[in-house]
């Protein structure tokens, strides 16, 4: 008897290639149902692919979530605004942490994998760490043009790891960022900080 998979395997004519319909299906798959729960028999079916394909495009199923999530840029192309220049420190403070909610409070599907398999998977903590570490620096360098100091110091770069996690953290709790921490509230104590 064969599992009756619960997902239409995706079209062949849908103009992807097979390997970004395996990353589309896995990324599908992992954020639903999670890494462990996840056989590259469901990901090959659910991709319209032969199995032995997604081993030909990633060496085991480790390599295709790390692929996966490697493959999302959304976070840090949409992390940090653009600053109009001679924006004053606290309004600046308060329009990077309403962007920020908006980007980081609704979560990707790769965030949602991340946050799921982070505890359990050290391959995914390393990445979770990294990207942190990326946005963290996008969003000092920010502070420090706001502030007009040239280059991030160390308190540009506390700000940035304050900011930077609680944002992140919004969707577990199931508010914005924006709406547990009003920007103008923020604004004021990151620039109190930062003077």
């Amino acid at each position: 008897m064969t599992d009756q998979l619960d997902i239409d395997p995706c079209q062949p004519d849908d103009g992807l290639s097979a390997r970004e319909r395996i990353l589309a299906a896995a990324m599908g798959l992992f954020a639903e149902r999670g890494f462990d729960r996840t056989s590259t028999a469901r990901i090959a079916a659910a991709a319209g692919v032969p199995h032995g394909l997604i081993f030909y495009h990633f060496k085991t199923k480790m390599d295709l979530l790390l692929a996966v999530i490697r493959a999302d840029r959304s976070a840090l192309d949409e992390a940090v605004p653009p600053l109009a220049a001679g924006t004053a420190l606290e309004p600046a403070v308060a329009a990077l942490w309403e962007h920020m909610s908006a980007v980081l409070g609704e979560p990707s599907a790769v965030r949602k994998i991340i946050l799921q398999e982070a505890g359990s998977h050290p391959e995914i903590r390393a990445r979770a760490l990294e990207y942190q570490d990326q946005i963290a620096s996008m969003v000092a360098d920010y502070l420090a043009r706001a502030s007009a100091s040239g280059s991030p110091g160390p308190g540009h770069e506390a700000a940035a790891r304050l900011l930077t996690i609680a944002a992140g953290l919004a969707p577990l709790v199931g508010e914005p960022s924006a709406a547990v921490i009003p920007p103008a509230d923020l604004a004021a104590l990151i620039a109190t900080g930062l003077s």
